[in-house]
Parts: structure tokens; C-alpha cells; sequence
């Protein structure tokens, strides 16, 4: 892999982005702040999709399913790169004016896993939500190990969590339409973990924190750690048998997978690096700024 810094252009949005998704369908970046809704082309090329000017409407914005993103595009920001979907629109909005939601003393991520099966995430409390009679309710609940979650993944094929703590640990938690399984103890990480993903035929999975990148390899039972590499991380995307590495003010580092992590190449940019996004079948990276408020596009 050989990354191309091909363009760097202002961004016509806010420094506060309120939304960034990778279409791959489309081929283009979905990017909104309050105000505006674009898509932006690998080519730099942007189609304005929503705008308004009035500031009641701009700051009623309700998250990814506002009624403002129209339902085709809803449709394919709904898979996750962390492995969960959202859930359909109508469903969140059902679950608002629930008093499951409504009497909730920490505000729950509602996701959905394979098998149809729905998770609340809350603080320390991971819950399996079913409607019974019209009513949401919490049909299993289980507590989280260690210190507290900040990060987690779903695998590709099974109903496994994988989640990272602000302390460093890393668990798996297995579960069905019915409840949890046993935790698992994958590992003791060196630093806080910020971002977990599994490859696409979900047999290695790749933890990143602060000062490291790990990969362990998944047998659909256990975790073996299989390599290790020390480096400066914001966050990392994959690419076919590459890590693109995030390290915010440091620049990009690629890391060729194989059977161990290698460093096969690194580039420095103008800017210091907030969020990455990637079309794979495009061969596109875009890398946005909030310190000088430009985007980045990268091909490889």
C-alpha cells in the first residue's frame, strides 16, 4: 500500500461535525454539522444535500436518525464499522417515549446484533431489550468486568462483544436473544483502550490504545495475542491486509498484517489528524481537521 495525499480542501462545515459516515453504495463521505448535509466525491466534488438557515431548525438536530437524513441514507449509515446496526428509525423513536427510556438514569446506546437481538448499553449495564404487550422492557441484564467500558465491537459472525475499559482490560461477552454467557478475559491491555475491530471473516481481532496496536488471533473460542507494535494512535481503519493508523499530530503510519504487524510506511501531514474514514472500494481516506478545519483525501 502507497498512500497519495491527492487533495486537501476547506471544510464548509462547522468545526463540530455532528455526523461523518463512509457510503460505500454511493462511493462518497456523508458529513453534517447543524446546518448542512453534503456528500463529498474521492474527487473532492461536494452535492449539498439538506441546508437551512433558520437556528430553531439547525439546533432541533436529533442525532442520526433526525428526520432531516431521508431514508435510503439512514438505511446505509445503519451498519456500523464496530459491527452493530442501528436500529430502524421508527424503532428509536419508539424506544424515546418509552418509560424504559424515559425513567433511565443514564441515557442507553440502543444497538442491534445479529438474530434481529436488540442491546442497551449504560454505563457499566449491558441489557437485552425485548417489547412485550407495546412495553420496552430489559428481558437480561449483565454488569460489565473490570473499570469502565469505553469501547466495543461486535464479531461478524456470532452474537460476541468485545469491549475495552478506561483501565486497560479487554473482555468478551457472549450472548443470545435470551440472555449472557460466561465473560472472558481476553487480555490486560498496556494503556486505556480507544478503538476495537475484527476482520471481515471475524478471526483476528485488532485493539488499539494509547501507545499500541494489538492483534490476537479468534478460534471461535478463545483469543491468542499474536503481535504487538508500539505507536502513537488516534484511531486506525482496515484495509484489505493493512492497518492505516491514525496518530492525530503524527501523521499516518500503514502496517502490513500478516502473521506479525510491520511498519511499511508513514506520511506526515499539514494538519493534526481528529477523525479517519475510509471506501474501500474507492481506495479513498478522508482525515479531517478541527484545528484548521480542512479535509484531507488520501488514495492508495
Amino acid at each position: 500500500m502507497k498512500l497519495t495525499l491527492s487533495k486537501v480542501i476547506p471544510s464548509p462545515l462547522d468545526t463540530q461535525l455532528q455526523l461523518t459516515h463512509a457510503l460505500e453504495s454511493t462511493g462518497s463521505f456523508l458529513m453534517a454539522d447543524r446546518w448542512k448535509i453534503l456528500l463529498l466525491r474521492p474527487n473532492g466534488a461536494m452535492d449539498l444535500i439538506w441546508q437551512t438557515t433558520d437556528e430553531d431548525i439547525a439546533y432541533k438536530w436529533r442525532g442520526f436518525f433526525d428526520d432531516r437524513l431521508t431514508d435510503s441514507v439512514y438505511d446505509e449509515i445503519r451498519q456500523l464499522p464496530n459491527g452493530f446496526r442501528l436500529l430502524p428509525k421508527e424503532d428509536y423513536q419508539r424506544m424515546e417515549a418509552s418509560d424504559l427510556y424515559k425513567k433511565a438514569s443514564t441515557l442507553p446506546l440502543l444497538y442491534e446484533a445479529h438474530d434481529g437481538t436488540w442491546l442497551a448499553f449504560a454505563g457499566k449495564k449491558i441489557a437485552v431489550i425485548k417489547w412485550v404487550a407495546g412495553h420496552a422492557g430489559e428481558h437480561a441484564i449483565t454488569k460489565t468486568k473490570g473499570k469502565d467500558p469505553i469501547c466495543r465491537a461486535l464479531h461478524p459472525q456470532q452474537n460476541l462483544i468485545v469491549y475495552g475499559t478506561n483501565h486497560g482490560e479487554l473482555f468478551a461477552q457472549p450472548f443470545d436473544q435470551n440472555g449472557f454467557g460466561k465473560t472472558i478475559k481476553i487480555s490486560e491491555l498496556p494503556n486505556i483502550c480507544y478503538q476495537i475491530a475484527f476482520s471481515g471473516d471475524g478471526k483476528r481481532l485488532f485493539v488499539g490504545g494509547l501507545g499500541y496496536i494489538k492483534m490476537f488471533e479468534y478460534d471461535s473460542k478463545s483469543f491468542t495475542e499474536m503481535a504487538s507494535i508500539s505507536s502513537a494512535l488516534r484511531s486506525f481503519e482496515l484495509a484489505e491486509d493493512y492497518l492505516v493508523l491514525n496518530k492525530g499530530m503524527h501523521g499516518i503510519d500503514v502496517i502490513k498484517v500478516t502473521d506479525r504487524l510491520q511498519r511499511i510506511d508513514s506520511m506526515d501531514l499539514p494538519f493534526s489528524i481528529d477523525k479517519m474514514l475510509s471506501l474501500g472500494p474507492q481506495r479513498t481516506f478522508l482525515l479531517t481537521s478541527g484545528s484548521t478545519n480542512e479535509w484531507a483525501l488520501l488514495n492508495w
